[in-house]
């Protein structure tokens, strides 16, 4: 980075420190304690049932008014530790078979606060009740189950009492009944799906409730409110159970499904497919997952996205098989690199399936340490190679809330001929080093280092460092990224470049009575993103989102305004929308308000507008979203993206983009959902239908049809081209 980049870098941080900070001088700070978690846990006790236990939501079984009464919730938002505005009673019971978890949940019955139906809900716009599970005690991982009024599910695991894993499903139960002074839920947990050590007579458990409402969330036992829920060295033991020994736990789970596909141009086809997963849990802490044919998750479909930045867009995992124990194979802080990532494996760039023979995963977790190995192979189509792919993890748990591992992973691709494509053989190889040390709740750091080697491509090396600090005032944060050369063979990197990355962020929770009495928090910011070359040290580019303005609602809704200088420095033609932008030094200022209502509320909508100039022209984008859910069992939705782009390029060309999509969810109950789903993209010239009817007819076995049409414009395709596909699923889940 040469004087002039440094001079312009660090005025930029300047002028954000003083906009971010300036409210200080004005705003009493409300500043509460973050409390260090007990030396002696609080204990909940459980009682042994022998009689059966009729999940319907009432609680009216004798046996839970035997059980202890844990009434102890305090507020964690919006005033830590202050007094509930609705008290919550739980009763926990157990027999030979399962974990029953009985809460009552006072409040009116007008003002419950549920989104819609669907499974893996959203945390922070429904009211819900949950649970959080310790069972090996190591005050750092869990599992998570929680329900709304309505008796949605949401299940997930927690590494590290920070990373969440919301994708992942197991089967428990759950009735809830609703009377006009409080809803109530009763909650059935197998022993066989939850892990603990042979022997254990104790469980950690963190008790929730959001009571939307009044956008508040409270815990048993406290949890400040810096942290999530999550945050289990906060937990409390719950005693006086005795856990069934280990037994045979197979569970078999597999599909059937037959798909039509009609080409518009081409003869259609009908396909039929099997195959489906064995899970066989031989311990307590030891999982062997086996995959034939794996399940490609054909019911769902990739949402678009109109890219025009510098980096790839990432998409999500999806298919079932990839998304259990996900955590325990990411070494990684965020996205950027990633050593391991599943959607290189059965998927092309452009996300469509490649067929896979089959794999195993094996992974196992108790209080000292974790263990992961997967092994995938690949068919060969198109001109994707027959593949091979493998991964070995495993994490030591040091020091309470700190660990250290390491992660290999290997890919093979065989030699290819094909469609006038010719590969050669390749392999690819990754070995990674990564550690979180945490010595205290409120700071630690995390860090990965990892080299690669790849035939073709030769060597490289990636790392990453990330160290913070947060109370419930102020959140600091240094991010350090570093890439030379690296290819991960199975992984992610989504700037495509050598490159060593700077990002400090501070941001505040600023609380003072001097607020005017809707607002609850003012939460100014700035973060900077600081890209330079591996190779030389040149500025690549950089951005500093300043924010001198975020206000949070007590109802839940939001207004924040962004400053953002930009510095890029092209040297290459860069092509967003098909535009082509020349080389050269382009520093630039863009302006972001957005204003959000109640998500919870029935009638919802949110707006963006950035503006400023854009390399050499200006761009304008404008992004709307609105929601209507009259009640949790109809949902319509609908965002719009536009983008204005003007005097852009070597031609100085005008371009206008849009993305449309509409979304609309009917569910007469949890277990039976419709969901109807169009979008368009106007700059790929590309409209995608999908239409899904899934009705889960017991715990995680599915009936799905699903229509699925994507259309592409003639202006973009000649012939204009339209697929569409006719997909019938079924799954079974046999438990052994």
């Amino acid at each position: 980075m040469n004087r002039r980049d440094r001079r312009k870098v660090h005025a930029a941080t300047g002028a954000a420190v003083c906009a971010a900070f300036s409210p200080l001088v004005v705003v009493e700070v409300w500043a509460q304690e973050l409390f260090e978690p007990p030396s002696i846990p609080a204990q909940y006790r459980a009682v042994e049932t022998r009689e059966p236990i009729f999940l319907d939501g009432r609680l009216d079984e004798a046996v839970w008014q035997r059980a202890e009464a844990i009434t102890g919730f305090v507020q964690k938002e919006p005033v830590q530790g202050q007094s509930v505005s609705h008290p919550t009673i739980v009763r926990i019971v157990y027999d030979d078979e399962a974990l029953y978890i009985g809460a009552i949940c006072y409040q009116p019955r007008d003002a419950t606060r549920v989104q819609n139906l669907q499974r893996d809900f959203s945390f922070d716009e429904n009211d819900l009740f949950g649970i959080a599970i310790d069972g090996f005690l190591d005050r750092r991982n869990a599992v998570a189950f929680q329900t709304t009024p309505y008796g949605s599910q949401r299940d997930i695991e927690v590494i590290d009492s920070t990373d969440i894993n919301a994708d992942w499903d197991v089967r428990w139960n759950v009735k809830t009944h609703i009377e006009d002074d409080h809803w109530s839920a009763e909650i059935a947990i197998p022993w066989r799906n939850l892990r603990y050590p042979d022997g254990a007579d104790r469980l950690g458990v963190i008790l929730s409730r959001n009571i939307r409402s009044l956008n508040e969330v409270t815990s048993a036992p406290a949890v400040p409110r810096a942290f999530s829920v999550y945050r289990m060295a906060y937990q409390a033991e719950l005693v006086d159970i005795e856990t069934p020994a280990p037994s045979t736990n197979v569970q078999v789970n597999p599909y059937a499904l037959v798909q039509r596909l009609d080409g518009g141009d081409t003869p259609s086809t009908t396909d039929q497919e099997i195959g489906g997963e064995i899970k066989w849990a031989f311990s307590q802490n030891s999982v062997l997952d086996l995959t034939v044919n794996t399940d490609f998750a054909q019911a769902d479909v990739d949402r678009q996205a109109v890219n025009l930045e510098r980096f790839s867009v990432f998409f999500p995992e999806r298919r079932q098989f990839f998304l259990e124990n996900a955590n325990i194979f990411n070494t990684s802080v965020t996205n950027w690199i990633r050593p391991f990532f599943s959607r290189r494996i059965g998927l092309d760039d452009a996300g469509n399936p490649i067929p896979l023979d089959g794999g195993l995963r094996l992974t196992s977790r108790s209080s000292a340490q974790e263990l992961g190995f997967l092994a995938m192979q690949q068919q060969q189509l198109g001109t994707s190679p027959e593949s091979l792919f493998g991964v070995l993890r495993y994490s030591r748990n040091v020091a309470g809330q700190s660990r250290v591992g390491g992660m290999l992973t290997y890919r093979h691709d065989d030699a290819l001929t094909a469609d006038g494509v010719s590969l050669a053989e390749n392999r690819n190889t990754t070995v990674t080093v990564d550690t979180l040390w945490r010595p205290e709740q409120s700071w630690g750091v995390q860090a990965m280092l990892s080299a690669s080697h790849d035939d073709l491509t030769g060597d490289g090396i990636g790392s990453q460092f990330w160290a913070f600090y947060e109370n419930n005032l102020v959140y600091i944060g240094l991010l350090e990224y570093f890439n030379h050369d690296y290819n991960p063979g199975i992984g992610l990197e989504i700037l495509d470049t050598n490159y060593v990355m700077h990002s400090p962020a501070i941001s505040l929770d600023l609380r003072s009575e001097r607020l005017p009495d809707s607002i609850r928090s003012y939460n100014p910011g700035v973060e900077a993103y600081i890209f330079q070359s591996s190779d030389n040290g040149d500025l690549l580019f950089g951005y500093a989102p300043i924010r001198p303005l975020r206000l949070h609602f007590h109802n839940g809704a939001e207004v924040r305004a962004v400053i953002e200088p930009n510095w890029q420095r092209l040297t290459e033609p860069f092509s967003p929308a098909g535009i082509e932008i020349a080389p050269g030094d382009y520093d630039y200022t863009r302006y972001r308000f957005m204003a959000e209502t109640d998500q919870s509320a029935a009638l919802a909508a949110g707006v963006e507008i950035e503006t400023g100039d854009y390399f050499d022209g200006e761009l304008t984008t404008y992004t709307l979203s609105g929601r209507y859910a009259p009640m949790p069992h109809i949902e319509l939705s609908a965002d719009v993206e536009i983008n204005r782009i003007r005097g852009l390029g070597v031609s100085q060309e005008d371009e206008n983009t849009r993305l449309y999509s509409a979304n609309l969810r009917l569910a007469p109950n949890p277990r039976l959902q419709l969901n109807a789903f169009y979008e368009w993209n106007s700059l790929a010239g590309r409209g995608v239908w999908n239409l899904r009817l899934a009705w889960e007819y017991q715990p995680l076995s599915y009936l799905y049809l699903v229509y699925n049409r994507s259309e592409t414009d003639a202006r973009m395709a000649s012939p204009e081209r339209a697929d569409t596909r006719l997909i019938a699923k079924f799954t079974y889940l046999f438990e052994a």
